[in-house]
């Protein structure tokens, strides 16, 4: 038989694990809702759920059991004022885990473990930022004109032959016939002559 093997270790030594459920529960204590890992929300749950059962019978041992997980005192006042009151004619169950799937980088499957009385509240959306072509276009009473440089035209007493080169037309590159009627001359062809035959037999 197998002892002290429950609970997930979630890959963290004993001290690392309880600080960070220490921290999760604090989060979920202030924000009542909070976004984790599948596996850290099912271990985190019954852990909160024992300290709003302790603290439905406020007392100083309970105090005393609820600041063992939760170091900050305002958290803990309001654990006590606030989130047990809400559950005391609820016998268990306090929160809920919502799966999300597949978070992205790590495929890890996240999930939100909140309280079951937690109502979402979407905040109000702000004005929207001005951007800066938006500010440039207020500024110039609603059109923006890109501002194109000029190219430095040359100096009157620069470079003559520059200019001269410039004005002068190009010619035509030589072709390929040209080349080779300059560069070999063609031999005379060999043939019958045409002035008769030879006196030499006569």
């Amino acid at each position: 038989m197998m002892h002290n093997r429950a609970g997930r270790k979630l890959r963290r030594t004993t001290s690392h694990r309880m600080a960070m459920f220490s921290n999760q529960l604090d989060s979920l204590m202030t924000h009542e809702r909070i976004q984790t890992t599948l596996t850290k929300a099912k271990e985190l749950r019954p852990l909160a759920e024992k300290l709003i059962t302790a603290a439905k019978n406020d007392g100083v041992s309970a105090r005393r059991k609820v600041s063992q997980w939760i170091p900050d005192r305002t958290t803990v006042k309001k654990v006590f004022e606030n989130i047990a009151p809400r559950f005391v004619d609820r016998p268990g169950g306090y929160t809920r885990i919502l799966r999300l799937g597949a978070r992205k980088g790590d495929a890890a499957e996240a999930a939100i473990l909140e309280f079951v009385d937690y109502r979402f509240e979407p905040k109000e959306k702000g004005p929207r930022k001005e951007s800066l072509s938006d500010r440039a276009r207020r500024a110039s009473g609603g059109r923006v004109e890109t501002v194109r440089k000029d190219k430095p035209e040359p100096e009157e007493g620069g470079d003559e032959g520059a200019a001269e080169r410039k004005a002068a037309p190009r010619q035509p590159k030589p072709g390929r016939g040209d080349k080779a009627a300059k560069g070999t001359k063609t031999a005379p062809k060999k043939g019958p002559s045409r002035t008769g035959p030879s006196k030499r037999g006569a």
